[in-house]
């Protein structure tokens, strides 16, 4: 009867991935504490490299290139250095396709708003671009194209005129115009976050209000960058922290996420009707001590948003399911409880094994890591010759065979982990010619299990 259990529980183990342990991976030649960390394909080789800022130890920006796609990574690399860094960001702001790197500085009189160059696609970087601020104190910034023109803008909040932001990319070049003000006297700097709130098609702002006690959203009125007043989302008096925009409950609306460490909640908001009306918090968890930096990702890969979070006094990176797609969480999940102090955390496919990684680190000593996602996609996987895709590279239609049974649907995912197009059906060929010249995962459903291969679309 024992050995009856030992079998269940150890294939239940192997098989959903649930209960393994993820494995951490140092990424070496540590200099300096990491304040905040995130990943891009800094060189163009289809790889997640890792980006970071530390401001202790080391005042700099700084990226490590993995080296064979698989999570081995080489040195730091300096991309420039700035007095008590803070927040730090990607895109393409030159239209030149390759990534480049954007941090902030709050430390008056020289707090600024930067961005650095990427020469030649490969990760050699120029001199420092300041951008001229009306603002003080910088904090979190994003990046996404607020005016519909095509190329990237930046947004960034403020600490001590507690001021909201964008700034508009002149000419595609990275020329940016004067800030243009959404807020200010309102916001907290460092919860940010950026999407279609309202489905009109354009970026709107999610911003955390901790002086305000109170979320709140500000609409795009124009598409042109004319935001609204703020939105009122979270419970009057409730101070939202860190906030993250993503669809919890499938159905295909942007809801958020956020967290409050004064009374130790972690819940989301639905979009109720998909026009920006909010439900009141929906409680995920009020059982971690302290929770400060959020994010979302799909990491068990059953095509839902599941959602990250950091405890620095608990020492922990942490995970909740999100147990039924519709936004039921399950209750926490330990990543590591041994980065004492950190305070971010971000997700990405390291690997390139098709499932969200995660990347933290730790204010308290040089460490940086990655953790390996233990979840097997399915048992078929292995078995390289089942599902055929072609041509690949593409510059839009993919062709798929199959030796199993009929597919059943596609569906493909960025290299952050989000879905960015779904068929459903007996398909043999995908059309993704609409989707940004990059690489992507591509999900093939049988009725055998699921399959993944990486795509490039030219």
């Amino acid at each position: 009867m024992r050995f009856l259990a030992f079998i269940t529980a150890y294939f239940s183990f192997t098989l959903l991935g649930l209960a393994q342990n993820w494995t951490e991976h140092l990424i070496p030649s540590q200099i300096g504490i990491t304040r905040r960390t995130i990943a891009a394909d800094i060189d163009g080789d289809g790889n997640m490299d890792i980006l970071r800022v530390s401001n202790s130890g080391q005042e700099n920006f700084a990226w490590f290139r993995n080296e064979d796609g698989i999570g081995n990574f080489g040195p730091m690399q300096i991309i420039g250095n700035l007095e008590q860094p803070r927040f730090i960001s990607s895109g393409d702001l030159d239209g030149d396709g390759d990534i480049d790197v954007i941090g902030t500085s709050p430390v008056a009189p020289m707090d600024k708003l930067v961005w650095y160059e990427n020469l030649d696609g490969q990760g050699t970087f120029g001199n420092v671009n300041v951008i001229n601020t009306a603002t003080q104190g910088q904090g979190a910034v994003a990046v996404a194209d607020i005016d519909g023109d095509g190329d990237n803008d930046l947004i960034v909040n403020s600490q001590d005129d507690r001021t909201l932001a964008w700034y508009k990319n002149l000419d595609g070049q990275g020329t940016f115009g004067a800030s243009q003000i959404v807020i200010t006297d309102f916001i907290t700097s460092t919860g940010l976050s950026v999407g279609d709130i309202d489905g009109d098609g354009d970026i709107d702002i999610v911003a955390g209000t901790p002086g305000t006690r109170r979320m709140s959203w500000f609409e795009n009125l124009d598409g042109l960058g004319n935001f609204g007043s703020p939105n009122m989302v979270s419970t009057p008096g409730l101070a939202i922290l860190f906030v993250f925009i993503a669809d919890f409950d499938g159905d295909g609306d942007n809801d958020i996420v956020g967290t409050s460490g004064a009374i130790d909640l972690i819940a989301w908001w639905e979009n109720l009707d998909g026009l920006g009306n909010f439900s009141s918090e929906r409680n995920i968890s009020l059982n971690v001590d302290a929770p400060f930096d959020v994010y979302a990702a799909d990491l068990d890969n059953d095509n839902d948003m599941d959602v990250l979070v950091t405890s620095a006094p608990e020492s922990s990176v942490l995970w909740f399911e999100n147990m039924d797609g519709l936004g039921n969480f399950s209750e926490k999940k330990t990543i590591t409880n041994d980065l004492f102090a950190t305070i971010s955390v971000f997700a990405a496919d390291i690997d390139g094994d098709g499932d969200q990684d995660v990347i933290s680190g730790t204010q308290s000593e040089p460490k940086l890591a990655w953790y390996e996602n233990p979840t097997i996609l399915s048992v078929g996987e292995n078995e390289i010759d089942a599902i055929k895709i072609y041509p690949n590279p593409t510059k839009g239609l993919v062709y798929i065979s199959s030796k199993k049974e009929p597919i059943i649907g596609a569906t493909v995912f960025d290299i952050l982990g989000k879905k960015v197009l779904q068929v459903n059906g007996n398909i043999q060929q995908l059309d993704i010619s609409t989707l940004q010249s990059g690489m992507y995962f591509l999900q093939i459903t049988t009725v055998d299990g699921r399959f993944v291969k990486k795509i490039i679309k030219e």
